[in-house]
């Protein structure tokens, strides 16, 4: 047992030494693989990446690749390799990236400039230039999709076999909203290049998968992980006590509820998880984003009401009581910033959903992992945790809490907001876990 506070433990991420690896695909009668590395200097931290080039006879494709900044194979746009040049650009929500390179004496020369999506305004540059290297094991990842049935429904999955395995296995259990298994593709690729056969898949309703997650209870969710670790077990030929499972938010709240019912897995990870309700997290986020905005002498009133919403939402109250306090408070100023559903808005009753009494079933090792920059959860849930797991039969646990670190653990630097970064100590945090019990 044992739990961790951690800052800056295995390196600075102020988001400075720019560090890249470009996986280039060339076409020259036959596909040949290549990889470049490469710097951008900026300070002192390091953001890894590989691009995907691959060449037909009238365009080249890229893919973007970064663990660090969680994405994988993203579809780069305008991407030119001609002659000794090699241009792309890379795409987020408010900021275009474009890469530009000559080649000079076998190496790639050029920079990186950044625009705002907004402005179009170019905020920052950066020179760099890219060296040859020869890819590793780590890089040859075969991956494979695969159709289960949960529940009746058809779910769509991908299998992650590396090159050399560790004979361990890791299964994502499915996250909040309509998120796919894309959310999970860079941790895929990074466990899997560190040896573990993975398997992450699109939750009912999502991506290439039936059905409706919206309406859907967590216990159902959580039977359709369940039901995805019995299919990976059969495919991957690994029994249930090799393998482990992952989640993150209501992934993560969902971890000891499964631990608790399939006692032959070997183990649990859950990160951004609640030591409350579902509701209370989302009511602790909407008081987080709005507390200056409505200031202290109201916020207590305000969250009531606010509450009142989340509460009809999960059926747990009345549209009339909701009504009704809506107008005792129809004067003040703050309402414009609570949200009142519509009466006939479908209801989720995930919200009501605890996994704290969970933890105190489990047997298997587990590690928690909460960001203490989190905005959603409740600043304490972690020693709330701890002291459910210490209750339960779980003889190797640990509990760790990142510094500077969000929801998303990740880790974003105000002087330098142009990258949203997972932080520093976060998978270097699982993957030591990892190491551990797989030694005991």
């Amino acid at each position: 047992m044992k739990t961790q506070k951690t800052g800056n433990a295995f390196r600075n991420l102020n988001l400075a030494n720019l560090v890249g690896k470009l996986l280039i695909l060339f076409s020259f009668g036959e596909l040949i693989a290549q990889t470049w590395s490469g710097t951008i200097q900026y300070d002192k931290p390091t953001i890894d990446y590989q691009v995907k080039l691959v060449e037909s006879e009238n365009q080249t494709n890229a893919f973007f690749t970064s663990i660090d900044m969680n994405a994988y194979e993203i579809p780069c746009q305008q991407t030119i390799l001609k002659n000794d040049t090699l241009k792309f650009y890379v795409v987020s929500d408010y900021y275009t990236y474009e890469y530009q390179f000559v080649k000079q004496d076998k190496k790639f020369k050029g920079n990186l400039k950044i625009y705002s999506n907004e402005t179009e305004q170019l905020l920052n540059s950066f020179e760099t230039k890219l060296n040859k290297t020869e890819p590793s094991h780590q890089d040859k990842i075969e991956k494979e999709d695969f159709t289960f049935e949960s529940n009746g429904l058809k779910l769509n999955g991908t299998l992650w076999k590396p090159m050399v395995s560790v004979q361990k296995g890791l299964l994502f259990a499915t996250s909040s909203q309509g998120n796919d298994r894309n959310g999970t593709n860079a941790e895929a690729y990074y466990f899997a290049s560190l040896g573990y056969t993975v398997f992450n898949y699109d939750k009912r309703g999502t991506g290439k998968s039936k059905g409706d997650w919206q309406t859907a209870t967590i216990e159902e969710l959580c039977s359709d992980d369940m039901n995805a670790i019995k299919f990976f077990s059969k495919i991957s030929s690994l029994p249930l006590s090799d393998i482990g499972i992952k989640g993150s938010s209501q992934g993560g709240i969902k971890i000891p509820y499964i631990l608790s019912k399939m006692p032959e897995l070997g183990f649990g990870i859950s990160i951004s998880c609640p030591d409350g309700t579902l509701l209370e997290s989302d009511l602790n986020y909407w008081k987080n984003i709005n507390y200056n905005n409505i200031g202290r002498d109201n916020i207590v009133q305000a969250l009531k009401v606010q509450k009142a919403g989340y509460d009809y939402l999960a059926r747990n109250i009345s549209y009339e009581k909701l009504e009704a306090l809506k107008n005792e408070n129809s004067s003040e100023n703050w309402l414009e910033y609570v949200w009142i559903p519509e009466r006939d808005i479908p209801k989720d009753y995930k919200l009501n959903f605890n996994g704290l009494p969970y933890f105190e079933k489990i047997t298997q090792p587990v590690l928690v992992i909460q960001g203490l920059a989190d905005e959603v959860i409740p600043l304490d849930s972690y020693k709330t945790i701890e002291k459910e797991i210490a209750k339960s039969k779980s003889t190797n646990y640990r509990i760790v809490a990142l510094e500077n670190t969000t929801h998303s653990m990740t880790y974003l630097n105000a002087e330098f907001p142009y990258f949203q970064i997972l932080s520093s100590d976060y998978l270097p945090a699982v993957s030591d876990w990892l190491n551990e019990i797989q030694n005991k």
